[in-house]
């Protein structure tokens, strides 16, 4: 190894090792740099799809394997983190009436419902030091079936506003996804599971990269619009919030019986949903206000691994075994 790779590998590994920080860190750096956001937003596409590409390299097919020894408890996990949302968001329609919301808004709504969990799921998991093997099956189903799935979902929810035929956003999906899983195959025959095992935290590292290369390209107009229309932002930020928040919230009370720990990781899943995934397939389509409103969903996304952290320790407390006396 040269002195070069040596040091660049060092440097992902510490990031890696303070993901968490890192992750909340990269989302206030993208902001600092709006007149980067605009240059950086068509590298978005390309930062998903390397994330789609490395999650299901570095998978734990063993801990896949294992978690798919109980189809009731993945099933129920896969039906839960694919309806929980949708459901949730068609309850806060009723209550406060579809015609009161903004069509931006509620196509950023119906995208949120329709999306799978986002991809940093199984890896803010093993960050928070939880067992991830549920999560990565999970993103292995919701992901396969996603083309299917998300267009019809986000015209439920939205019905007339999405601007885009659900035929064509399944075609884009399933290209995009499919490109990617071939991507990892190749990934896992050219350096083998073990290697991309032994490299942990060098590839905890470039997460943390990917996501600020990722918050910088969302950024794109938020501060140009917190100044023309600061209501609004305010806005758009509390329902982003919420709807992580609720996810996970919801999650935990109605699941408590699968365990503090499953209940907490479906709640992850729940709450903090890919949407950038059909942002991008929608590409030109997507409205300025629904971008906006992608965008503001990465703040609390992107802080959600430091601010649940008191939460997962105290899982991980609740769940370990008494000591023997």
């Amino acid at each position: 190894m040269t002195p070069a790779f040596a040091s660049l590998s060092r440097a992902l590994a510490t990031m890696g090792r303070y993901g968490t920080l890192g992750f909340a860190i990269s989302i206030f750096v993208g902001l600092a740099l709006p007149g980067l956001a605009s240059t950086m937003r068509p590298v978005l596409p390309f930062s998903i799809f390397v994330f789609v590409v490395l999650t299901f390299a570095r998978a734990d097919l063993a801990g896949v394997r294992r978690a798919l020894k109980q189809p009731g408890r993945v099933a129920l996990s896969w039906l839960w983190v694919t309806a929980a949302m949708p459901v949730m968001v068609l309850i806060a329609l009723a209550v406060v009436g579809r015609a009161a919301v903004d069509p931006g808004l509620l196509l950023g709504l119906a995208l949120v419902a329709a999306s799978p969990p986002l991809m940093g799921f199984a890896a803010y998991t093993s960050l928070l030091g939880m067992d991830n093997s549920v999560p990565v099956a999970l993103l292995v189903l919701t992901m396969a079936v996603t083309p299917l799935v998300s267009p019809p979902l986000a015209t439920l929810v939205a019905g007339a506003v999405v601007p885009l035929d659900p035929a064509v956003l399944s075609l884009r999906l399933l290209w995009m996804l499919g490109g990617a899983f071939l991507g990892a195959f190749a990934l896992r025959r050219l350096v083998g599971p073990a290697r991309i095992a032994a490299l942990k935290h060098e590839f905890d590292g470039v997460f943390v990269v990917l996501y600020l290369v990722f918050a910088i390209a969302a950024m794109d107009g938020v501060i140009a619009a917190a100044l023309a229309s600061p209501a609004k932002v305010a806005l758009y930020l509390v329902v982003a919030t919420l709807t992580c928040v609720t996810g996970l919230a919801v999650t935990m009370l109605v699941l408590w019986r699968l365990g503090r720990p499953d209940s907490f990781v479906l709640g992850l899943g729940s709450g903090m949903r890919n949407t950038g995934l059909l942002i991008v397939a929608m590409g030109a389509a997507c409205p300025p206000d629904t971008y906006l409103f992608f965008s503001l969903l990465q703040f609390p996304i992107y802080c959600a691994p430091l601010a649940v952290a008191p939460l997962a320790k105290w899982v991980r407390n609740a769940s370990a075994p008494a000591p023997a006396s």
